[in-house]
């Protein structure tokens, strides 16, 4: 089972998947594809789950920004290859989330996926005009309670 938070407990369902070509232009010197290219994946998803779920990123009045990045690196990845980069809502607030990606790559036949990097970030929105905290789209916040797991109820 994958894990991605730092305390080792299961990740959270994903919320959306998207499928990244490797493309020549993405090794560097060494033959693998740079470390900053992971985090232009993370970003390619990161938008292309924002279009699925119809918002615009650039909507009148409010901005938003990754305010928190980190990647951890588990295995090269080489050319050719396709990523598959999901994403799982760690934390929904007023006016941010907390993402959580994990970028795997098939194995051959039957063989498991293997996890080559898992991302964080922390996407805020703010008010263009004053720069301040705004509430996010409610259409993120609808997508990530979707994928959170039902708290366990309590018999009486």
């Amino acid at each position: 089972m994958l894990t991605l938070s730092d305390d080792g407990k299961p990740a959270p369902a994903p919320v959306f998947q998207a499928r990244i070509p490797v493309r020549w232009g993405d090794l560097d010197a060494d033959g693998h594809v740079n470390n900053t290219v992971f985090l232009r994946y993370v970003e390619e998803a990161r938008l292309q789950w924002a279009q699925a779920l119809s918002l615009s990123t650039s909507a009148p009045g409010l901005t938003p920004v990754v305010a928190n990045l980190a990647c951890e690196y588990l295995a090269s990845l080489h050319y050719p290859a396709t990523v598959t980069v999901s994403i799982a809502c760690a934390h929904a607030g007023n006016s941010s989330l907390q993402l959580l990606f994990c970028l795997h790559v098939q194995a051959e036949g039957d063989a498991p996926a293997l996890l080559h990097a898992r991302a964080r970030i922390t996407w805020v929105w703010l008010d263009a005009g004053t720069g301040r905290p705004h509430a996010m789209p409610e259409a993120l916040r609808a997508a990530c309670k979707a994928a959170a797991p039902s708290p366990p109820s309590s018999a009486d």
